[in-house]
């Protein structure tokens, strides 16, 4: 892990109450043509496809809530109850500088807290399942 930065340097904000998911099933495919074989292959971000297969061979699926923009995932958990605000950030190089050959996990949750830390690509699957479970107490069933 590198790095945590200060908050007053992240753009990003915490998921409103209507979360907006979209299908993780759906994704895939985005990626897939986006990230392995499209126009972003190249730039190593094939990992944002490593993490959405990984979720849907989870078995848990369902109980992680999926919005994508601009090459960034925001994950929150199903269960959250209302007023419950505690986002996962899965982070392109596109939209926050990264280190060559990282990528970016970011955090924020309803009570101003937020961290943000970066990983090389490699380990991109490990280290999101590694918080999902740190921040959300979810455990694939699958693998």
């Amino acid at each position: 892990m590198i790095g945590v930065e200060s908050a007053s340097e992240w753009p990003y904000q915490p998921v409103g109450e209507e979360f907006p998911s979209e299908r993780w099933e759906r994704l895939t495919g985005y990626a897939q043509g986006w990230y392995v074989t499209g126009p972003l292959a190249e730039a190593g971000f094939g990992y944002l496809a490593e993490i959405i297969d990984s979720v849907l061979a989870s078995g848990v699926s369902d109980q992680l809530l999926v919005i994508s923009s601009m090459h960034d995932l925001t994950v929150v958990p199903a269960h959250a109850k209302a007023g419950e605000r505690e986002s996962i950030f899965v982070v392109s190089p596109a939209n926050y500088p990264t280190l060559r050959g990282h990528m970016g996990l970011a955090f924020w949750s309803e009570y101003r807290r937020w961290e943000y830390r970066q990983y090389k690509v490699e380990d991109a699957v490990d280290v999101f399942w590694e918080m999902v479970e740190e921040k959300f107490g979810i455990l694939p069933t699958n693998g």
